[in-house]
């Protein structure tokens, strides 16, 4: 439970009541009931194991610098325009620093524990968010898939991370396409979102895994699954045929290719840069973006993670972000390539996969899984000392470890 609770607070994002047709000041924000729920749950689980959460090498070398580039998107409201409207902004951080920490922390004791639940809650996910926009609720006007309130840039992660997911359990469980069946339909669920971005990470992360995808084939034959797919495919495609022609060919042929439709990026990203060339070293501060150019409510941030940090936060602001990246990266690869068990490689492409989305779409809130799961990818669990079986250890009798 003191897993499933901060997963449930991270993907309610910004969730409010009013969505529901109800406004209860203060607890308006789910967040406020969540949060507070995650951090009893984590002060008592901290008592009730009587350790020190955060003490080790690891947590500190990859935590720290993610905490300072919070911090310092924090301490920017300083020098932001007057008519910036910073509460949302340093609200979404102080969350996602409350999201960091305890994740860490829990991963200090057992990560890969931690890993496996946050995989099964992504699973469910997606399911819930797939069943619910497949029955007819939450489309857009455009006949975009949405779910639960979010848009469908949210919609996708849910979807592509719910592969993932099911990828990981096919790997674990040693081959039963029973996992793996519920990909065609999350695949269905992420192209009837209509994000051209998220398809894109989710490409980049295909690539990514496809070595390691033929050599599990090769290991333990690709007969079944492969002749599963037509039988999985045609009813995919009885079901769903119409509707993902509509948005392929109104979407991304017509949309994309025949009218260059960029839904503003390339107007977010000139402002962007151009705030950055102004203020080069500090940047305009949080929420700065919306502040200046004010381009409408719908335009509130640059669509683009890292050129948002140029902009708001200036070259410091990169820097430390960059820093911030570097140093997830290097803990991931104190491991030799031949011994990062499944767990850490499934958080790692979770991670990579909003990462490149994050060049496409979002707020600094929106990434919040992306630290999440590079965090845990990073994590040693032979250095932090807990119970989970170390890294180099072999899988239990019919699991699969997928650099084997």
């Amino acid at each position: 439970m003191i897993i499933v609770a901060p997963f449930v607070a991270t993907l309610a994002g910004h969730f409010t009541l009013t969505r529901i047709g109800m406004s209860v000041p203060v607890l308006n924000d789910v967040r406020v009931l969540f949060f507070s729920a995650v951090l009893m749950a984590f002060v008592l689980e901290v008592h009730h194991a009587g350790v020190n959460p955060l003490h080790s090498g690891p947590a500190r070398r990859t935590l720290q610098p993610v905490l300072l580039l919070f911090g310092y998107q924090i301490l920017s409201a300083v020098w932001a325009p007057r008519n910036a409207v910073i509460n949302d902004v340093v609200g979404d951080l102080v969350a996602m620093v409350v999201l960091v920490v305890v994740y860490t922390a829990l991963a200090e004791w057992d990560r890969d524990r931690v890993i496996v639940v946050t995989m099964y809650c992504q699973y469910v996910a997606a399911w819930l968010y797939f069943l619910y926009s497949a029955s007819g609720h939450g489309a857009t006007a455009a006949g975009r898939w949405t779910a639960f309130g979010g848009g469908p840039n949210v919609y996708v992660r849910v979807m592509v991370l719910g592969m993932v997911a099911a990828a990981y359990f096919y790997f674990r469980s040693g081959g039963r396409f029973a996992w793996l069946a519920a990909a065609p339909l999350f695949l269905v669920g992420a192209i009837a979102s209509g994000s051209r971005g998220g398809l894109v990470a989710f490409g980049g992360i295909f690539l990514i895994a496809v070595r390691s995808l033929g050599r599990f084939m090769k290991r333990h034959g690709a007969i079944k699954p492969l002749a599963a797919i037509p039988m999985v495919g045609a009813v995919v495609w009885l079901l769903f045929g119409d509707q993902i022609m509509f948005l392929i060919n109104n979407r991304f042929l017509a949309g994309t290719i025949q009218q260059r439709n960029t839904s503003d990026r390339d107007v977010l990203y000139e402002k962007g840069l151009g705030l950055f060339v102004e203020s080069p070293i500090f940047g305009v501060g949080v929420h700065g973006f919306y502040a200046i150019t004010n381009l409408g409510p719908g335009e509130k941030y640059v669509h683009n993670l890292p050129l948002a940090v140029a902009a708001e936060g200036g070259a410091v602001g990169l820097i430390i972000l960059l820093v911030a990246l570097w140093a997830l990266r290097h803990e991931y690869a104190r491991v030799p390539k031949k011994q990062r068990s499944l767990p850490s490689r499934a958080a790692s492409y979770s991670g990579i996969f909003i990462l490149i989305a994050s060049f496409f779409s979002g707020d600094y809130y929106d990434h919040r899984l992306m630290w999440i799961f590079f965090l845990l990818a990073a994590a040693h669990p032979e250095s932090f000392g807990s119970t989970s079986e170390v890294v180099d250890a072999p899988p239990p009798p019919g699991q699969y470890s997928i650099h084997r």
